[in-house]
């Protein structure tokens, strides 16, 4: 495999798991806003949004 090809790979799964990591914790913040008393609605609010982003693809 050519250096080109390599980089091209770990960049494209660096910004894979960028782009993973940023609507994990944007979901984990949105859903603290949404209910901030309630730890174990806001883990529900949490997988939702996630799975949900993640199966919108």
């Amino acid at each position: 495999m050519s250096d080109g090809v390599l980089a091209r790979r770990v960049t494209a799964e660096a910004v894979g798991t960028g782009m993973l990591v940023l609507a994990v914790v944007g979901s984990g913040v949105a859903a603290q806003r949404l209910s901030p008393a309630d730890t174990g609605l806001q883990l529900l609010e949490n997988a939702a949004a996630t799975a949900g982003r993640r199966s919108s693809r």
